[in-house]
């Protein structure tokens, strides 16, 4: 299959997935990265070859920072809802991939693009990284409500609360990542790591994921995360007065206007 937004390849018993959007940060389209993302998982998905699976971005700026935002101007809330629950299949797709999936976090992951690195199971981390969902302070909430099952309540809050980004060291240190290496080391980082698990048996291994997975949903995670799907499109779609502050920033003085205007207070405020 011919892929416009990512590139797929292998090396050994790892598939690799990378989106190639970078000079967007490699932000999301939704109507076609993410099906390009699924589309990809489906076929390692297929192959008994592939023990492991390896997602990560173009470059060194970013892994991925989310929606790109030009694709959802003047949406109906019907459309945001279809596109919300699209973005949700893309979270499933990694989540419960037939083979692991590590994601190589080669700067910042933001908002659908932290969300995404957190649903993978296992995360190689570049020093420079960052996972941050500033959604919040423009009118949208967390993508893929994942973070509650992964690390401590009080981090959670805080996290999902103010939109603060969370370091590399911050990431290991909440056990949100397995490893953090200098830039130039995680592709072969993550390569390794792909090739350790590649050494379990392939069939004890899918059902130990299995086994995790029904765990995760006996805490609650789907049902938790169905139901924010549909608290995130009301409030992606309210119109409220400050949100239409916001895109007029963004329709006025572009990208770095919104992002002072939503992020500059704080910065002041630390």
């Amino acid at each position: 299959m011919a892929y416009q937004d990512i590139e797929v390849s292998e090396d050994g018993a790892v598939g690799w997935i990378t989106i190639r959007r970078e000079d967007r940060l490699n932000a999301l389209r939704m109507t076609i990265t993410d099906v390009e993302i699924v589309s990809a998982l489906n076929e390692f998905g297929k192959r008994r070859d592939i023990r492991a699976i390896v997602l990560t971005g173009a470059g060194e700026r970013a892994f991925c920072t989310g929606w790109d935002m030009g694709e959802i101007e003047q949406t109906s809330l019907t459309d945001l809802e279809d596109m919300v629950r699209n973005n949700m299949a893309l979270f499933d797709a990694v989540w419960r991939q037939r083979q692991p999936v590590i994601a190589a976090i080669n700067g910042h992951a933001v908002a659908t693009g932290a969300a995404l690195a957190m649903a993978c199971d296992l995360v190689v981390a570049s020093e420079n990284a960052k996972l941050a969902e500033p959604e919040i302070r423009h009118g949208a909430l967390s993508p893929f409500l994942v973070m509650p099952f992964l690390t401590h309540a009080k981090v959670v809050h805080e996290f999902y609360y103010l939109g603060d980004p969370i370091s590399a060291d911050g990431m290991l240190r909440l056990g949100l990542a397995n490893r953090v290496v200098p830039q130039a080391e995680l592709v072969t980082t993550a390569q390794a790591l792909g090739e350790r698990l590649s050494l379990v048996p392939r069939e004890a291994l899918e059902l130990k994921k299995r086994s995790l997975k029904a765990a995760y949903d006996g805490m609650g995670l789907r049902a938790t995360t169905e139901r924010h799907a549909l608290s995130d499109t009301l409030m992606i779609g309210a119109d409220l007065p400050w949100q239409k502050a916001l895109q007029e920033e963004l329709r006025e003085g572009g990208m770095r206007a919104f992002l002072e205007a939503r992020d500059g207070p704080f910065r002041r405020k630390r």
